[in-house]
C-alpha cells in the first residue's frame, strides 16, 4: 500500500511540474500575436493620426505660402486662382500690404474665420511673431472660442524681411481632425474586438488540428509502453508527424525484434547451463557412489565433469566478451604481427580434433602477410568462425582456410564448410546477438554466441565481415584484414 501511495504521489508531482500542452501554448502565443498586432495597428492609426494630420496641414500651409509668393513675384496671381487655392486647401486666406491694408481674403466660414473675426492689434501681433521668427514663419495653435473649436494659424512675410511688401494669413480649423479622429477610433475599436475574437477562434482550431495527431501517437505510445509491439502510430496530417509515426513504428518493431530475441537468448543460455550444470552433477554422484574405488572411472568421471566445467566456464566468458564489446569497454591493443603465421599456429591446436574425430582441415596462404590488430581479438575471431565451420560443415567433414591478398595492404580470410548452407532470409541475421537458427543443430563447439563476438571484434577494428553462402552447398564465412 504504501509503495502504490508514494507511486501515485510521484506521479502527481510529475503532473504538477509537467510542461504546458501544445494547444495552451499555441493558443496563448497567437493570442500574444494578434494583441501585439492590434497595438500596433491602435498606435499607427489612432495615436499619431493627430500629430500627421498636423504636419500635414503644415505642409500645405507651406505649399499655398509658396504659390502664393511665386504669383506675386511673376504678376500671375488673380483672385480666382487665390479662390481655388483656398477652395482646394480647405483654409481661410488674409493678405495684407505693409500697412495693414486688405489685399486679397478669402473666409470658408463666412465672416466667422480667426482672421477675419479678429481685431487688428491682434493681427499686427501675428505679424510681429511671424517677423521675430528664425524663419521669418509664425505657426500657431489657437481656440476659436466663437466656434469652440482649434484652428490652426500660419503667418508669414512676403518679400525682405526688413522691408516686408505683404504679409499672408493662413487658417484652418482642426474640427473635422478630431470628428475623424473619432470616427476612426470607434472603427478601430470595432475592427480590433473583431479581430481578436476571430483569432482566439482560429488560434483554438488551428491548436486543436495541430495537437489531434500528436494526442493519437501519445495514446498509442502509452500502449507501446504497455508491451503491446503490434501497436499502429496514426500520424497523418503533417509531414512531421507522419515521420515521426513511421519512426515510432519502426521502433516497436526492433523493440519486439530485441524483445523476442532477448527470450530466445534466456532460453538457450538456459539450455547450455541446464546440460553442463546436469552433467556434473550427474557424474560428481557416479564419482562419489560407484567409482569411488575404481581409479579408471573415477578418472573417466572426473574428465567428463573438468570437460563441462570448461564449456560452462567458456559459455559465462562468452556472454561477458559479448557484453564488454557491445558496451564499448575493451580497447584495442595494436601490433604488428604475421597472419600466415598466427594462423598456422592455430591451426595446431585443431590437430587432435581433426585425428580424433576425423576433421579434414585445407589451409592455403602466403608465406607471409604482416597485418596490425589487437591479435588477442582477432584469436577471437579466428576461432570463433573456424568452430562455427566445425559445427556446421558437411558429411565429409572438410573445412577450408584460405587468405588471399587484396592489395599490399589488405587480405581477406574465408573459412568455408561444406554444410547445408544458410537461406538467404537468414543471412541478415546471422551475426545478430541472440540469433540461433531454429534448425541449427547443436553446437559440438563453443556457446552460440561466437558470431555475435566476430561482428563486434570487427566493427571495433573498423574491418569488413561477411557470409557467403548457398543453401546445399555450404557457407563461407569472410572477414577482411589490413596493415
Amino acid at each position: 500500500m504504501q509503495t502504490r501511495r508514494h507511486e501515485a504521489i510521484e506521479k502527481e508531482n510529475a503532473k504538477k511540474h509537467r510542461s504546458p500542452n501544445l494547444r495552451r501554448t499555441i493558443w496563448i502565443y497567437f493570442a500574444i500575436f494578434i494583441a501585439s498586432v492590434l497595438i500596433m495597428m491602435w498606435m499607427l492609426f489612432v495615436a499619431s493620426l493627430s500629430m500627421n494630420y498636423k504636419a500635414m496641414k503644415a505642409a500645405q500651409f507651406n505649399a499655398a505660402a509658396e504659390q502664393i509668393r511665386a504669383g506675386l513675384s511673376d504678376g500671375t496671381l488673380s483672385s480666382k486662382s487665390l479662390d481655388d487655392l483656398a477652395y482646394n486647401y480647405e483654409m481661410c486666406v488674409l493678405i495684407q500690404n505693409r500697412f495693414g491694408d486688405t489685399v486679397y481674403t478669402f473666409d470658408m466660414m463666412a465672416g466667422k474665420c480667426l482672421i477675419h473675426n479678429t481685431n487688428t492689434f491682434a493681427l499686427l501681433g501675428y505679424r510681429q511673431n511671424a517677423i521675430d521668427s528664425d524663419n521669418h514663419v509664425y505657426y500657431a495653435e489657437i481656440p476659436n472660442r466663437r466656434f469652440n473649436v482649434t484652428t490652426m494659424l500660419y503667418v508669414t512675410v512676403i518679400g525682405n524681411p526688413d522691408d516686408p511688401e505683404a504679409f499672408l494669413f493662413l487658417n484652418t480649423s482642426l474640427e473635422p481632425l478630431e470628428s475623424s479622429e473619432q470616427i476612426i477610433k470607434t472603427q478601430v475599436l470595432l475592427i480590433s474586438i473583431l479581430l481578436l475574437v476571430l483569432g482566439v477562434g482560429i488560434s483554438y482550431i488551428l491548436a486543436r488540428l495541430i495537437e489531434a495527431p500528436i494526442q493519437r501517437i501519445i495514446k498509442s505510445a502509452e500502449i507501446l509502453g504497455k508491451g503491446d509491439y503490434n501497436v499502429k502510430f496514426d500520424g497523418k496530417g503533417y509531414a512531421e508527424t507522419e515521420i515521426l509515426a513511421e519512426t515510432l513504428e519502426y521502433t516497436a518493431g526492433e523493440i519486439a525484434k530485441v524483445d523476442n530475441l532477448k527470450r530466445d537468448l534466456i532460453a538457450n543460455v538456459s539450455h547450455d547451463l541446464r546440460t553442463p550444470l546436469t552433467m556434473i552433477k550427474a557424474y560428481a554422484e557416479m564419482v562419489r557412489d560407484l567409482s569411488g574405488d575404481n581409479p579408471k572411472k573415477r578418472a573417466e568421471h572426473i574428465n567428463v565433469i573438468i570437460d563441462e566445467s570448461d564449456r560452462l566456464s567458456g559459455l559465462v566468458n562468452d556472454l561477458l566478451d559479448l557484453s564488454k564489446l557491445e558496451n564499448g569497454a575493451n580497447e584495442l591493443k595494436l601490433t604488428e604481427f604475421d597472419i600466415c603465421e598466427h594462423i598456422i599456429s592455430i591451426m595446431g591446436r585443431y590437430k587432435l580434433l581433426a585425428e580424433k574425430s576425423k576433421y579434414k582441415f585445407y589451409v592455403s596462404m602466403p608465406r607471409k602477410f604482416l597485418i596490425t590488430a589487437d591479435i588477442i581479438k582477432i584469436d577471437q575471431v579466428l576461432y570463433n568462425l573456424i568452430n562455427n565451420a566445425v559445427n556446421y560443415t558437411g558429411a565429409d567433414k572438410s573445412i577450408y582456410i584460405c587468405l588471399i591478398p587484396q592489395s599490399s595492404t589488405t587480405a581477406r580470410i574465408e573459412i568455408t564448410d561444406t554444410g547445408r548452407g544458410i537461406k538467404p532470409e537468414d543471412i541478415s541475421t546471422i551475426f545478430d546477438r541472440y540469433y540461433r537458427s531454429e534448425k541449427a543443430k547443436r553446437e559440438v563447439i563453443g556457446s552460440g554466441l561466437g558470431l555475435s563476438i566476430v561482428r563486434e571484434v570487427m566493427k571495433l577494428h573498423r574491418f569488413n565481415y561477411g557470409v557467403i553462402s548457398e543453401v546445399g552447398v555450404g557457407s563461407t564465412f569472410w572477414i577482411e584484414v589490413k596493415h
